[in-house]
């Protein structure tokens, strides 16, 4: 059993809530030592329990508790307040996480099983530069505004396939499964949004309450009650609702990693495969492509269609509504292709996979000492490593694995946004290892 209490003090905080304290405590039993039985048969070899409660903090950025003045040049000049809210109340944030976990190995540590669940909740969190009210004489505030839920399991498995004098081979399973969930939020604010995810188009990474930290949030179409796309009855195109409700969720069904070491004697082969499952990704890359006429969406340009949905005629939220029977040639209507029919829910892609080859890598260890009659030579050996070789996915871009932005921005970034991104190149690396 372990237990830590940290007692800190933070200067960028204000005075009356500067000293803050967070504690810690883990417990872990090795049950194969307390119960010696269990070891019999040779089928268990080790069996750990543990489990741990932590807290931490995260602090703000510096002069983010104190509005200062600054240059007015309006109004004939002078110093006024500035759009940002500094927060002379603000608190820091508290982060606090649970886990559970076991650790068992069989058949004389041939394979050998680590799972954990863990549940992390964050309160207080500090968000900066949303906006709120022009009534409060700002455009955008600072402070201790909300709390999220992540959980989730992870399991790695690693087991000795074969293992002998001259060839063996191990492989690794690393299993993921996350959930998450704002559970806390002002009541006045419907969304937060990273503004730095807010890349093309009305498609964002913003939060509401009791939704995911991962969703897609922007305009989508008009639907009635049973889900039925509105179809304006003039036009025969898509109604859009013009509101930032939540589209899509980015986070994956769960992630798999797949690892394989092989060796033959001298020779040594390992290659890393990378599985993902679900997790939504906006294409605004094709989006702005479409819009241009450069998509392969507009192929078919001149093709007749009938969009399926409901007239927004009246009736579309009756027991009958109108079924919509306006055909639209799309070369002709250029508004076909444009925001105004189809919005980002259109380009915001579901539930996309994929299996991709992170790495390979080839090697061969030259004898051991003495090599070439050198007694300071301890090894040598040369490889060849190939990165990102294939990529299997129902993705229509470039790559799924994309990222807006970098991870210089706050909070969950903008990956899951493609918007210019290119994919992933291929590299080879060759190389070699000496030792002494």
């Amino acid at each position: 059993m372990n237990y830590t209490h940290r007692f800190e003090s933070a200067s960028t905080l204000p005075v009356q809530n500067r000293n803050y304290n967070y504690p810690g405590v883990s417990m872990s039993m090795i049950v194969s030592d307390i119960f010696p039985g269990l070891k019999k048969g040779n089928i268990l070899s080790f069996w750990k329990l543990r489990t741990s409660l932590a807290s931490t903090a995260r602090l703000n950025t510096p002069y983010s508790t104190q509005s200062v003045f600054v240059n007015n040049f309006a109004s004939g000049g002078g110093f006024s307040y500035g759009f940002t809210n500094a927060n002379p109340d603000l608190k820091p944030e508290k982060q606090n996480t649970y886990e559970l976990g076991t650790e068992i190995r069989l058949f004389k540590n041939r394979l050998s099983i680590d799972g954990a669940y863990y549940n992390t909740v964050n309160k207080g969190q500090i968000i900066q530069s949303f906006r709120l009210s022009y009534a409060t004489g700002f455009v955008l505030n600072t402070q201790n505004a909300a709390s999220t839920r992540n959980t989730g399991i992870e399991l790695s498995i690693n087991g000795a396939i074969v293992a002998n004098k001259n060839f063996s081979w191990n492989t690794t399973l690393n299993f993921n499964k996350m959930w998450n969930k704002v559970v806390g939020m002002p009541l006045n604010v419907a969304e937060y949004y990273i503004s730095d995810t807010w890349l093309y188009g009305n498609a964002r990474a913003g939060l509401v309450l009791n939704g995911p930290t991962t969703s897609i949030t922007g305009y989508g179409y008009a639907r009635n009650a049973n889900g039925d796309i509105l179809i304006a009855p003039t036009t025969g195109l898509p109604v859009v609702d013009q509101r930032f409700l939540i589209r899509g969720d980015r986070n994956p069904a769960f992630t798999l990693g797949i690892n394989n070491m092989l060796r033959y004697k001298n020779f040594k082969l390992s290659f890393l495969w990378d599985l993902k499952v679900g997790g939504d990704v906006f294409n605004a890359t094709k989006m702005f492509m479409t819009a241009a006429g450069r998509s392969d969406l507009t192929a078919d340009r001149y093709v007749p269609r009938v969009i399926k949905g409901v007239l927004n005629d009246g009736k579309q939220e009756s027991a009958t509504p109108t079924p919509n029977t306006i055909s639209v040639i799309p070369a002709y209507n250029d508004a076909y292709y444009a925001s105004t029919a189809m919005p980002e829910e259109a380009f915001i892609e579901k539930n996309i996979n994929w299996l991709r080859l992170r790495d390979l890598t080839f090697a061969y260890a030259f004898p051991r000492n003495p090599f070439i009659g050198l007694k300071q030579v301890k090894t040598l050996e040369f490889f060849a490593t190939g990165n990102d070789l294939f990529l299997f996915t129902n993705y229509t871009g470039a790559d799924p694995a994309v990222n807006g932005n970098t991870a210089g921005t706050r909070g969950v970034g903008a990956f899951g946004f493609d918007y210019g991104t290119l994919a992933a190149p291929i590299s080879v690396n060759i190389g070699a290892r000496l030792g002494f």
